[in-house]
């Protein structure tokens, strides 16, 4: 009886310290844009394995000018997010890939529309592919027409 239990033990003491905690990554590690711009809900962090593809699902309102940047834990490289309009057309809207894999970006949206925030990480090595790290998105906005 006694083994068991400190087999268990011994598991759940390597399961915790193994374990990555994500949350909160992206209010940490992610750049924000100036203070014009309000912090959205919307911002989420997650647990990413090297090799893994992810998709977020936000809302983008009319009226509205976006700030978006995605960030990683350096051992995953850099990350590759492409917006994508939530349609049964899956419209590309923006791949950071097209622009040297930048960090953030920033956009008018005129229309109210459902969108996805795909991640990845921009180059894939099998060799690495047990790799596990943090990703992170945020997202903040203003209306559309403020003047610093």
């Amino acid at each position: 009886m006694k083994i068991i239990i400190f087999n268990f033990l011994l598991f759940l003491l390597l399961a915790i310290g193994y374990g990555q905690d994500c949350t909160d990554f992206h209010q940490y590690h992610c750049t924000y844009a100036d203070y014009t711009f309000f912090y959205s809900r919307q911002s989420k962090s997650i647990q990413f394995r090297k090799g893994q593809s992810s998709e977020i699902q936000i809302i983008a309102y009319a009226g509205e000018d976006y700030y978006l940047a995605a960030c990683g834990s350096q051992k995953l490289g850099k990350i590759r997010f492409r917006i994508i309009e939530d349609n049964a057309d899956r419209t590309i809207l923006f791949d950071n890939a097209d622009n040297e894999y930048l960090e953030s970006i920033c956009f008018t949206n005129e229309v109210s529309r459902n969108m996805i925030i795909q991640l990845s990480e921009a180059e894939f090595s099998a060799r690495t592919s047990g790799v596990i790290g943090c990703v992170g998105v945020v997202i903040q906005l203003r209306k559309t027409g403020h003047i610093n």
